[in-house]
């Protein structure tokens, strides 16, 4: 999956591509550079631009996202309130948008899992960051159902295994298990993402080691949990679902963003078991002082339209936020002092935002957290930085990563062979 798409990897939506549309004629669409945005479950969004030609009486749209360039729409079918299509990043994504009565059509984008991920497109000259999202966009984006029990559950590719469940902790996870050897390798999402996101290094690892990826409590097929999601939980449900599978430590664990918070907690909470960390572009507990450092007001803006988003969407989810929140607005992970003493590797995403929306996203905000990321490095430790690649390096290079890991293998594996 690659970055894009791995951002669109959500869950069960309500709305469905229109059926029995007719192909696309010029007339509903206004010629120009319409404004939007793709939007992810935790409130991350990519703003895009669509290029809508009309030659002739028919019609092309072309979407343009920043860093990864254009993507020309298939199967364009229009009515005068409505607009499907499919584009394809890495695999096809069927897209539906409704036009409300301001002009903007949103909806979302269906990926070949069942998973959904929110779609913007507002007319040329918009200012997108005032576009409300309606209703059932956000329930488009967050309405995640379980599949029946009897269902089995999809391949991720013809070279990916099917998952399998688990019983762990009275609930069932989903987990995909691949290759062989010792230490596992054991991947972890960040926050409102699935085990999707890590299909294409789990591809490329699984030649050269066992790896195991999974869905965190109500996340993807798993069941959701009703205990709190703070990082310790989240590392002691990760051991549970370890133990329960019969998938015995030393791990190499590898989170991305927020889930390098459980990554890092279950190395201190099971020093015996974790052989080595990567870090992929680490959620860092003091990330609030640094933004409020370079702009409070855009850290607080920011802030507060991200808690805002998270209040609209399901208590399952709001839970593994507020979470998440609590060490940010707390400035500390419980039980986490200095960076365990074993080997690691810890990966900062530096490409900048062309049109930051916040602090963060700036070439300043940027330089600034590889300075923070430098706190999480040990002694003997590594620290990458992807120039070239924005927050999920794991799919836009996932080279680099393979080769962070494998690099990380070689150290520990010795002992273990």
């Amino acid at each position: 999956m690659s970055a894009l798409t791995g951002r669109l990897a959500l869950g069960f939506a309500v709305l469905a591509v229109p059926f029995g549309i007719p192909p696309a004629d010029a007339q509903h669409l206004e010629e120009g550079d319409w404004v939007g945005r793709v939007i992810h479950l935790t409130g991350r969004h990519m703003d895009v631009v669509y290029r809508v030609r009309t030659p002739g009486d028919s019609l092309r749209i072309t979407m343009n996202v920043e860093g990864y360039g254009d993507f020309a729409f298939e199967d364009i079918r229009t009515t005068r309130d409505s607009l499907a299509f499919v584009w394809t990043p890495s695999f096809s994504l069927d897209c539906a948008m409704f036009r409300l009565d301001d002009g903007v059509y949103q909806g979302a984008c269906k990926d070949p899992w069942g998973g959904f991920g929110g779609i913007l497109m507002a007319p040329p000259g918009s200012d997108i960051d005032a576009i409300e999202l309606h209703d059932e966009t956000i329930e488009s984006i967050a309405g995640w159902q379980p599949p029946p029990e009897e269902e089995e559950l999809p391949s991720l590719g013809a070279a990916y295994p099917l998952g399998r469940m688990v019983s762990a902790g009275g609930r069932n996870v989903n987990i995909v298990d691949a290759g062989q050897g010792r230490p596992t390798v054991i991947l972890e999402a960040a926050l409102g993402d699935n085990l999707t996101s890590w299909e294409r290094l789990q591809q490329l690892l699984s030649s050269h080691a066992r790896v195991v990826s999974y869905d965190r409590a109500g996340l993807g097929f798993s069941e959701g949990a009703a205990a709190g999601r703070s990082p310790e939980q989240m590392a002691t449900e990760l051991h549970e679902v370890l133990r329960t599978a019969g998938i015995a430590p030393p791990y190499v664990l590898v989170g991305h963003a927020e889930g390098t918070l459980s990554v890092r907690r279950f190395a201190a909470l099971y020093p015996d078991e974790a052989a080595a960390l990567v870090l992929i572009d680490p959620v860092h507990e003091g990330e609030a002082a640094l933004w409020r450092s370079l702009s409070e007001t855009s850290w607080q803006d920011y802030w507060s339209k991200r808690k805002a988003f998270f209040r609209r969407l399901p208590a399952a989810l709001q839970a593994e936020f507020d979470g998440f929140a609590r060490v940010v607005e707390s400035a500390e992970v419980p039980g986490l002092g200095a960076p365990a003493d074993i080997p690691t590797v810890v990966m900062t995403a530096a490409r900048p935002s062309e049109a930051p929306s916040w602090i963060g996203d700036s070439r300043q905000g940027r330089q600034a957290r590889a300075g923070l990321h430098e706190r999480l490095v040990p002694k003997g430790g590594m620290h990458v930085v992807a120039d070239r690649s924005g927050s999920y390096i794991h799919q836009e290079d996932p080279e680099m990563v393979l080769r962070a890991v494998l690099g990380i293998l070689e150290q520990v594996r010795s002992p273990h062979q």
